[in-house]
């Protein structure tokens, strides 16, 4: 399930949905910082840069924020 029940997990059809969007565009400007500290970025950038934009009545101006869950026991970098 991409969103919870009742609620909407927005996406470009051209480039994708925001959170994979986002998550691309972090591990480029980030790749030394450490995973959680990557997905706290992902998450304000999506929060903070993209809007719905609908013809649907009720549709436009919607936002979305990821709800990010970790059960690592250790700080994870990715290898350079």
């Amino acid at each position: 399930m991409l969103g919870g029940r009742g609620y909407y997990s927005w996406r470009s059809t051209y480039n994708g949905s925001w959170f994979i969007q986002s998550l691309c565009d972090m591990m480029e400007k980030h790749r030394d910082l450490e995973l959680m500290q990557i997905m706290t970025r992902v998450n304000r950038s999506v929060a903070y840069h993209f809007e719905s934009s609908s013809n649907l009545p009720g549709f436009s101006g919607k936002k979305q924020i990821p709800c990010i869950v970790s059960m690592l026991t250790k700080e994870f970098y990715f290898p350079k």
